[in-house]
């Protein structure tokens, strides 16, 4: 409801005729208009009962006339509340993503551990909806093929992998049911959309060499880690470095274990080391510490793995530093009365590339390493997953399955598995019997030559 410019030039010539313009004598006139056209607009009877009340309806779709009536001890009172609950109405009407996002992120916050998961989508909103055409519409006005083309359209501009456009929809998703939740919108219609997955940026899977650390530089790191232990057996980082070779854990699981979560046979993996973020006065989200919290990435993180014995003893002997120190009873792995973090796995790990000139990759790529090698042993994938801690096999198989053999290995393993003879010399097997290979190099030769006679 509103005003159209005849009334606003008839506001302003009435005031220069005066010979006042004050914004508030604008202000008071636009709502006294307002308030006109609102009442003028109102399709219902207002009227005054025998009783001296003031009677009206309102629409209301639960009513079997679909109307609700209302009353007010005088005139001025039913008009107020004609006019307010317009304006709630209206107010409604202009709900747009803008609107709804920070009430929603203050409600996700409210329903999460993670301030990484928090400062993701604050980060997700800054890039592909603040100040964007879609966070200004009214979401009454959302519909399927508005929303379908928007989705679309984020894909094909930002050429988004599956992945990518799964975080980026996650704000549009969840503050659309929010605003059901709330009441401002009866339906969610981006849930009726379907995205052609052919749209998607595929990944390629990144090379073998740049995820795992092959055979023989595993064992090059490991008998670096031990040469530090003995030189500096107080300090257990290098000792937290065998042990993700054993175990597979994430970095941050690694960080985080405690002495009590040892058993005789197996290690309870049940913390992890997280990032925490806070809001600044600029709405920007800022790492402010690194702090254990008392869960897992997922509920199948939460997992116990079988010990080898290796990995027994570099528990006992981290145990036995942390005696030593007065600092038992705690975490595992300690310096100087401390418990270590990612970052100095990282730093150890890089300092033992540098020095073994091997090309360094991330202590979560120790983790890829681990799960390679379980499955180039044949172990059952459900098994593998389930030590490792993963949701689903799939995720095993796609992102964490890479060869750790080099070029030459390769082919060796292709002559094994190709050539049942490999270990035959100059032997070939043949339907009609066995023949010696200089002779079928014979006949070879001689069907080139005919072949190139023919030609």
């Amino acid at each position: 409801m509103g005003y159209d410019e005849m009334d606003v030039k008839e506001l302003l010539s009435e005031a220069i005729g005066n010979g006042i313009i004050t914004l508030d004598d604008v202000r008071k006139k636009m709502a006294m208009m307002r308030r006109r056209d609102i009442l003028k607009a109102h399709k219902y009877k207002i009227w005054q009962g025998k009783d001296g009340k003031w009677y009206t309806h309102f629409y209301d779709e639960t009513k079997a006339d679909h109307r609700r009536l209302v009353k007010r001890s005088t005139q001025k009172e039913l008009e107020n509340l004609i006019v307010n609950t317009n304006c709630e109405e209206n107010a409604e009407d202009e709900i747009t993503l803008t609107t709804v996002y920070p009430m929603w992120l203050q409600y996700f916050q409210l329903h999460t551990l993670k301030s990484a998961s928090v400062k993701r989508y604050s980060t997700e909103w800054s890039r592909f909806y603040e100040g964007t055409k879609i966070a200004t519409i009214p979401l009454k006005k959302f519909n399927k093929l508005m929303l379908d083309e928007w989705a679309h359209g984020m894909i094909k501009t930002n050429h988004m992998t599956k992945k990518q456009y799964y975080t980026m929809s996650f704000i549009m998703r969840h503050c659309m049911e929010y605003a059901i939740d709330r009441g401002f919108i009866n339906s969610n219609p981006f849930a009726q959309v379907k995205i052609n997955a052919k749209m998607f940026r595929k990944e390629k899977k990144k090379s073998d060499e740049t995820q795992v650390y092959l055979e023989n530089e595993q064992l090059l790191i490991i008998e670096e880690a031990w040469k530090e232990y003995e030189e500096n057996p107080d300090n257990t980082t290098s000792l937290a470095v065998i042990l993700q070779f054993y175990l597979g854990v994430r970095p941050g699981e690694l960080v985080a274990l405690k002495e009590s979560d040892v058993s005789r046979d197996h290690i309870h993996i049940q913390h992890m080391e997280t990032s925490c973020y806070t809001e600044g006065p600029d709405g920007k989200f800022r790492k402010t510490s690194r702090e254990v919290v008392e869960h897992t990435k997922t509920d199948a993180g939460d997992r116990e793995i079988p010990l080898i014995e290796k990995a027994k003893l570099v528990i006992k002997l981290a145990m036995a530093a942390n005696e030593r120190n007065g600092c038992s009873g705690s975490y595992l792995f300690m310096n100087q009365g401390k418990r270590i973090t990612e970052n100095a796995i990282a730093c150890r790990l890089r300092k033992y590339c540098k020095y073994l000139d091997i090309p360094y990759r991330s202590p979560h790529k120790v983790r890829k390493t681990v799960i390679s090698s379980m499955i180039d042993e044949g172990i059952n994938i459900n098994t593998v997953r389930k030590i490792i801690g993963h949701e689903d096999e799939r995720t095993t198989y796609n992102n964490y399955c890479y060869d750790r053999k080099r070029p030459e290995e390769i082919v060796s393993q292709l002559d094994r598995a190709l050539d049942k003879n490999y270990n035959r010399k100059n032997v070939i097997d043949f339907p009609n019997g066995r023949e010696k290979i200089t002779e079928v190099t014979k006949e070879v030769t001689r069907g080139n030559q005919k072949w190139a006679n023919f030609r």
